[in-house]
């Protein structure tokens, strides 16, 4: 399959026309496909989208907003002539992660004819089920067909997910993919989840309340290893690291990561971060100076800048923003609380696990 970072969806656009002649997927004189595409937009329960690799349009992409809460989207695919078995595959993964991480929906289904059936495999693979036959669904040749229905809920989706590691203040929030973890974030108990996707996927767990806010019952949170082993490989990594660092039998990661997002100058704190081992501290004074190359003017000018860039931490404890306190000694600022902050340095302080560096 086509990496996915080299295919791109992009919403439907009037100068889109000629090309999507060009491709075959629609027809007629280039004002009337344009008065067709100025129409999509008359119609809230339907977004259209072009997928595309590189310069080579691939497909038109319909979805069908089947609530209005934004639950679930059904996705319709019109393949550009040419489009080989590969790439169909391709642009249906790119529109499911779309769908999934981009768009919000908790819920995807997608139907399939008997000549589609090459794309049951791709399916499969990210995680959607057949949920039924549908009678007489398609008109293909003048005929009626049955179609297979097939949906995917969010924490089934195997190319992306999250999990969630108990430790007793609340939870470590763990995304990414097969190759990398692409957040770590921190959760107090009693607090609400706001981004999309992990905040569906703690709904279909039940790990949230109806207002979202997160259940004070650790027992919840706990995987066994089969649903362990079904996480994406470098989250699942990550959720045994994680659990291990809680229970102190472990003081150092060695998981995959990629940060998501980040200036320069924020890199370059978290990595000066990244150097304040287990169960030591600094103050941001002190990353201030070593990043400013021992100018302490400099440094005085930076180290609020340093307190937001750890505040803006998106990969929490492998990061470890928690051991950054005060020039007095006292913590404050962490952006998942004190009470978390100090948790952490009371377990690394207390800890008995040997240090793997």
């Amino acid at each position: 399959m086509r990496v996915l970072a080299m295919v791109r969806i992009d919403k439907i656009r009037i100068n889109d026309a000629k090309r999507l002649r060009q491709a075959g997927l629609m027809s007629g004189s280039l004002s009337l496909i344009e008065q067709e595409i100025r129409t999509f937009a008359e119609f809230p329960q339907i977004s259209v989208f072009t997928v595309s690799d590189e310069d080579v349009l691939l497909s038109m992409v319909k979805m069908h907003h089947m609530d209005r809460k934004r639950c679930r989207v059904h996705l319709d695919y019109v393949f550009a002539q040419g489009t080989d078995k590969d790439m169909k595959a391709a642009v249906v993964a790119k529109a499911t992660e779309h769908a999934l991480i981009r768009e919000g929906y908790h819920k995807i289904t997608v139907t399939l004819s008997g000549k589609e059936a090459y794309l049951e495999e791709c399916l499969l693979s990210l995680g959607y089920v057949q949920e039924a036959i549908l009678a007489d669904e398609i008109m293909s040749g003048g005929l009626y067909e049955d179609a297979g229905l097939f949906r995917l809920l969010s924490a089934d989706y195997r190319a992306y997910n999250c999990c969630f590691v108990p430790f007793a203040q609340g939870v470590a929030v763990v995304t990414g993919d097969s190759q990398y973890v692409t957040g770590v974030k921190l959760h107090r108990f009693g607090s609400k989840l706001h981004e999309g996707f992990v905040l569906n996927v703690a709904r279909q767990l039940r790990l949230v309340d109806g207002d979202g806010v997160l259940i004070n019952d650790r027992s919840l949170y706990e995987m066994s290893q089969d649903d362990i082993d079904i996480l994406p490989g470098e989250v699942a990594k990550a959720y045994v690291q994680i659990s291990n660092y809680f229970s102190k039998t472990l003081s150092r990661f060695d998981f995959n990561y990629r940060l998501p997002y980040g200036t320069d100058f924020q890199r370059k704190v978290w990595s000066t971060v990244a150097g304040v081992g287990y169960g030591n501290v600094a103050s941001y004074e002190d990353i201030a100076m070593e990043i400013s190359g021992g100018d302490r003017i400099k440094a005085k000018n930076l180290t609020r800048a340093v307190g937001n860039a750890c505040s803006d931490n998106p990969m929490m404890l492998l990061i470890p923003c928690h051991r950054i306190i005060g020039k007095d000694g006292k913590i404050a600022g962490f952006a998942a609380g004190v009470e978390v902050q100090d948790f952490l340095l009371t377990l690394e302080a207390f800890s008995y696990v040997t240090s793997l560096v």
